[in-house]
């Protein structure tokens, strides 16, 4: 897809002014790279540390209607025509959760020798790893795999489809990735079979577990859901009867002042925290029966 317009945010919350970016509709954005401290997460900036978040439109924004943070300094530029997605993604580093690391195309020839290597590239849907949701959900899965294996997943709200494709590299027998947004869909086929595990993991077109394969896929050993708190809230009782006996629900997409009330919420279904994992502004969940 090509863009011609760039919004620049800078300001001492980027994930805020990544989020308004979506919202106002940029089809990719760049954070100016924080710290990674090699533990595949990034060190927090100190709250005087302003970045710049990049946004890019086929477009030209409208700036007054932004929801952008009140210190957020703007810069409105037209562009050539290019494809800015993939310019995008020329500049955003690798990232190591261990087992699992994410690189471009652009980063193919430099790859770690040891885990599981996903080749990401995000195209129209959100995800190429980088944020702290999505590396939350890695961690959590991580740490799950360290004492049992997975062979029945669901991947709700799969973006560019990161979880579904760790989840089948680490051994999943059989993934179901699903989202509401076609291209989203469209992007986790494509990711999927460029990583070698196309065969195991039927994308669908679905809202949450609104479709029959998941339906009589289920029960579950995992299932991800990193999307947002009010879905969230709205999914425990689709997600509960779902989940096998002995299964895990890693929810993520939460900022920690919405957590108290997720956990409750699932709480009342008979699920409850095996896990915390914060990054940034973040909170990931892994839950059990």
């Amino acid at each position: 897809m090509t863009v011609c317009w760039k919004l620049s945010l800078t300001t001492c919350d980027p994930q805020a002014a990544e989020q308004a970016l979506e919202m106002a509709g940029a089809s990719v954005t760049a954070t100016t790279p924080r710290i990674d401290d090699d533990s595949g997460l990034y060190k927090d900036h100190q709250p005087d540390d302003k970045q710049t978040v990049e946004g890019y439109f086929d477009f030209e924004p409208d700036i007054t209607a932004l929801s952008a943070p009140a210190d957020a300094d703007m810069l409105l530029e037209e562009l050539p025509q290019v494809d800015w997605v993939s310019e995008g993604q020329k500049n955003l580093p690798p990232v190591h959760v261990p087992p699992f690391h994410l690189y471009g195309w652009h980063d193919r020839g430099a790859t770690r020798g040891a885990g599981h290597h996903i080749q990401m590239d995000a195209g129209l849907a959100f995800g190429s790893g980088h944020h702290g949701t999505t590396q939350g959900c890695l961690a959590l899965l991580a740490f799950h795999l360290r004492r049992t294996r997975v062979h029945r997943v669901a991947d709700i709200g799969c973006g560019s489809g990161i979880l579904a494709i760790a989840a089948a590299k680490a051994g999943a027998h059989s993934v179901i990735a699903s989202d509401y947004d076609p291209d989203s869909v469209l992007t986790t086929r494509t990711n999927a079979r460029l990583n070698h595990v196309g065969p195991q993991i039927d994308t669908l077109l679905a809202t949450g577990m609104a479709h029959p394969r998941l339906r009589d896929g289920a029960p579950f050993d995992l299932i991800f859901a990193n999307i947002l708190a009010r879905p969230l809230h709205g999914l425990a009782g689709q997600f509960a009867p779902a989940l096998a006996p002995h299964g895990r629900l890693i929810l993520s997409g939460l900022l920690h002042e919405h957590t108290r009330a997720i956990i409750a919420r699932y709480r009342q279904f008979g699920l409850i925290v095996e896990r915390h994992h914060k990054i940034g502004e973040w909170t990931s969940l892994l839950l059990r029966h």
